[in-house]
């Protein structure tokens, strides 16, 4: 996939690929292939598929879903997917990148100086110990952290009251969501909507968008070994 079939893809679209997104994106990729010689943050290092795989994939959840102006989470950011995206195609949002993988964020830092993304802050930890931020967020996301019911306890804590929890997900989560539907209601949550999309390459993306009805219930998130052991 080239820059320029991004840019036609996401055409009547909220998500706007003007040059300097462009730039900063080839950026990205130049220094996501450098350092993935350091350390394994992706499998994808050929600069068309990380278009495709990475930039475009993270920028679906965008297509008709506001991200301007929110406070975002993102959890199991790695190496920046879809949160660093998110943060250089809305400037005006700003987004929290989670990991408890400390090293992977010397790779994010260096990215963020590089490209001058002054709407990034980082999380080093585990995100079940985010007491500070229970409450804070407007939509939380993630993309290949976990199954959909550990994502949810894990993410509702963050959202506030009416904020959005947006699971990315391939084919598999038509049976992770039926797999959490009791996770659904004990975290006070609704399905709102279900977003379909084909890559290029012909793999079928699924984006799950679930609203926060009702505060979340006080005893979670629980500790992630015993999130672990027995899932919602």
């Amino acid at each position: 996939m080239t820059y320029e079939e991004l840019k036609k893809a996401f055409e009547g679209t909220q998500v706007v690929i003007g040059d300097e997104l462009i730039s900063s994106l080839r950026t990205y990729a130049a220094l996501l292939a450098e350092w993935n010689e350091k350390m394994n943050l992706t499998a994808i290092t050929e600069e068309p598929i990380v278009i495709e795989k990475h930039f475009m994939d993270s920028l679906l959840i965008a297509k008709d879903f506001v991200f301007a102006g929110k406070k975002i989470a993102d959890i199991g950011s790695g190496a920046g997917f879809p949160g660093v995206v998110l943060a250089l195609a809305f400037p005006s949002c700003h987004v929290t990148l989670i990991d408890a993988t400390k090293k992977k964020f010397l790779f994010l830092q260096e990215l963020k100086e590089k490209l001058g993304v002054g709407n990034i802050a980082f999380h080093v930890g585990r995100v079940e110990d985010m007491k500070a931020e229970r409450d804070t967020f407007d939509i939380v996301t993630a993309r290949g952290f976990a199954a959909m019911n550990i994502f949810l306890e894990v993410a509702a804590p963050l959202a506030k009251k009416g904020g959005t929890l947006i699971a990315m997900k391939s084919l598999r989560g038509e049976e992770e969501l039926v797999k959490s539907k009791f996770a659904i209601h004990r975290l006070g949550l609704s399905l709102s909507s279900t977003k379909k999309d084909v890559l290029p390459d012909g793999e079928i993306r699924l984006n799950y968008y679930f609203e926060k009805k009702q505060p979340t219930p006080p005893s979670y998130p629980r500790p992630w070994a015993e999130i672990l052991k027995k899932p919602l």
